[in-house]
């Protein structure tokens, strides 16, 4: 497989809001199982969860983002003329 993963890990908090971090990026599947298996192994505090996601899956701005702003910002002026 060529597609690239990462491990994810949510610390989980009763008192405020989940934290969340990157442990691993640019891992092979193979690489990427192998450490999430190893984290789960060694892991000691249960309010600790790891994740295995694809990067196929995350999201990404095309390219040309100036013509993305650029309909936004024309699209908010229609609203904003609208309203008046």
């Amino acid at each position: 497989m060529n597609d690239k993963y990462l491990i994810l890990e949510q610390h989980k908090f009763n008192t405020f809001n989940d934290s969340w971090s990157v442990k691993y990026f640019n891992q092979t599947y193979d690489q990427a199982f192998e450490k999430l298996v190893c984290l789960e192994k060694l892991k000691e505090d249960k309010d600790k969860i790891y994740y295995l996601a694809p990067c196929k899956h995350l999201w990404t701005h095309g390219l040309d983002i100036k013509e993305e702003v650029e309909k936004i910002n024309t699209a908010q002026e229609t609203k904003q003329q609208e309203l008046l």
